[in-house]
């Protein structure tokens, strides 16, 4: 894949040839069974892939991150309608983390009114998954086809991985079947698939670890290519990769660990709270070695026309998500 440019960094999508090889590559579907088209991968092997991605570069990484994640979802669906929602090759889901609006039953299905932002993905979304409330405050999640979503013009004026395309959605008295309404962790196919007995929770930190890291290992390629400064090289083959290796490994030994445990029904609270803990503690600790580089490597970090720069600004983006820290 060619280097990303600078006008790349800062654009509010992804070039379609980028969401090409995603679709050729079936990065959105890492997760999603291999009876809908998908990988199917396991829980390791799609952390090692959401690393590689996000290795390329921040933005693109994170949205795969964000679509493959939402696509997980797939599990949760009876079988004819997952096989309709993810089978086609560009399916992907674009979400909303919090809960907002309302729904309503109806004789086929619901009919769902709101307003929900921060949708990554929402450009090349071929649908919606978002939480809104029933008449008895109860918190229902839906998926929602895109030609039923107005997009709102408003992009999410962030500093770094602009290109993952996060807009915000509006619904009005939109109807949707019933099927189309699913449970979390409530399994409906392939439930021999290990990845979809671990909790969400669980589920979407080491994929934010993941990606993360993989974020944090775009800026030592462009470190290295463009800065060849002394202090920039030694802090990062001495402090920053061998920090970066033994975190990644880290994280793959737990995602397998993690997904054997979720399909045998021994993985317990402590469990979750131990990695929380551990994952989070080493990206906090890469991610002070990070600011060491920064000062090493002097005014290209604050150049907006560096590369290296725009691949800062993603790390900065990347570490003040929730799940990332412990």
């Amino acid at each position: 894949m060619n280097a990303f440019t600078i006008q790349e960094y800062q654009q509010f999508h992804l070039n379609e040839d980028r969401l090409q090889k995603c679709y050729a590559e079936k990065w959105f579907k890492l997760f999603v069974p291999k009876s809908y088209n998908g990988l199917q991968l396991s829980m390791e092997d799609g952390c090692r892939e959401l690393l590689k991605t996000a290795e390329i570069q921040g933005g693109l990484g994170w949205t795969v991150n964000l679509g493959a994640g939402a696509n997980w979802f797939s599990g949760f669906f009876d079988d004819e309608i997952a096989k309709e929602l993810f089978t086609p090759e560009n399916a992907v889901i674009a979400g909303s983390g919090t809960t907002n609006g309302n729904c309503k039953p109806t004789e086929l299905g619901f009919k769902i009114t709101g307003e929900w932002s921060k949708c990554t993905g929402a450009n090349h979304a071929t649908l919606f998954s978002l939480a809104a409330n029933n008449d008895e405050h109860n918190s229902k999640i839906f998926v929602v086809p895109k030609d039923k979503v107005q997009l709102s013009e408003e992009k999410w004026p962030i500093m770094g991985m602009r290109n993952s395309s996060s807009f915000g959605i509006t619904l009005n008295e939109v109807e949707i079947p019933t099927g189309y309404d699913f449970q979390m962790n409530v399994i409906k196919n392939n439930a021999d698939y290990g990845v979809f007995h671990i909790p969400f929770q669980s589920f979407a930190r080491l994929c934010m670890s993941a990606s993360y890291l993989g974020v944090i290992k775009c800026l030592v390629k462009i470190c290295l290519k463009d800065l060849r400064k002394p202090l920039v090289i030694s802090t990062i083959e001495i402090d920053l990769l061998p920090l970066l290796h033994s975190s990644a490994e880290k994280l793959y030994a737990l995602a397998s660990q993690i997904e054997k445990a979720c399909l045998a029904g021994e993985y317990q609270a402590e469990d979750e709270q131990n990695m929380r803990t551990e994952l989070g503690g080493n990206n906090m600790k890469i991610f002070k070695v990070v600011q060491t580089l920064f000062l090493a490597g002097g005014l290209p970090f604050i150049e907006e026309d560096k590369l290296v720069h725009w691949a800062y600004r993603d790390v900065l983006t990347a570490v003040q998500h929730f799940m990332v820290k412990p």
